[in-house]
């Protein structure tokens, strides 16, 4: 099953089970929480990985409305657990933004350091797409929909960031309610955007943080980013494509 296949089905259970009590999939649990931001951070930056957006050809419209629709359920699933969970770093209460943020640059830049260990050994002559090409790619799709965050992928670029996996503070998800969201905004400042103990933000930012990804290639382009923090409609539907 593709990639965009398995976010339209993941993101129907997570709704039907938030209609009907079940605890599939679960998104309380810290692994399920993050195993949801891998697909969906892959699902980012699959046109680095598509071989059909380089050599300058143009990817067919269908393919970019795959990929847009797909992170628009992805969005969908982050709306709809913003709404049932808080997330705790090290007991602060952070937005879920911070963790998807970080987590974006982390793997985009373990992505980049891996592909030019392997360039390295291997060299360009034998590959489909140069390295410089995946590389620009990646950084294009941070620089066109995630710029705040691309002083920290620079960071972890240079200090060689290796690992794929929550690298950041102690993570722990617990039940929003009006209990716990009085009992934080009477002992804090309410949910950070950023961490206080990891920044990974160069200047203080606002609940405007985060905008849409879009994908594009050497033959496609993006549009200007907008806010993701807007809650959306339902994702729009894919066309169906005579064969």
């Amino acid at each position: 099953m593709s990639t965009v296949g398995h976010f339209f089905n993941y993101e129907s259970l997570f709704l039907i089970s938030l209609a009907l009590g079940a605890h599939l999939p679960d998104l309380s649990s810290e692994m399920e929480f993050l195993d949801v931001l891998h697909l969906g951070i892959f699902a980012i930056l699959s046109p680095a990985f598509d071989e059909r957006f380089y050599h300058g050809q143009k990817p067919e419209p269908s393919l970019v409305a795959e990929i847009a629709c797909a992170v628009a359920h992805f969005r969908s699933i982050l709306a709809a657990f913003s709404e049932r969970f808080i997330i705790l770093l090290d007991g602060v209460p952070v937005k879920h933004h911070y963790v998807f943020n970080r987590m974006l640059a982390e793997f985009s830049a373990a992505t980049v350091v891996f592909c030019k260990a392997v360039y390295d050994e291997r060299g360009d002559r034998e590959e489909l797409i140069k390295s410089s090409e995946f590389i620009a790619n990646i950084e294009g799709i941070l620089q066109a929909s995630y710029p705040k965050i691309f002083p920290y992928y620079s960071r972890c670029m240079e200090r060689k960031h290796s690992h794929f996996i929550w690298t950041g503070p102690k993570l722990q998800i617990v039940p929003r309610s009006e209990g716990s969201t009085s009992l934080i905004a009477l002992v804090g400042k309410g949910e950070m955007m950023d961490s206080p103990t990891q920044p990974i933000y160069d200047v203080e930012i606002g609940p405007e943080l985060t905008v849409t990804p879009t994908p594009a290639g050497e033959g496609g382009k993006r549009p200007a980013p907008d806010d993701s923090d807007i809650p959306a409609s339902r994702p729009p539907k894919l066309r169906k494509t005579k064969s």
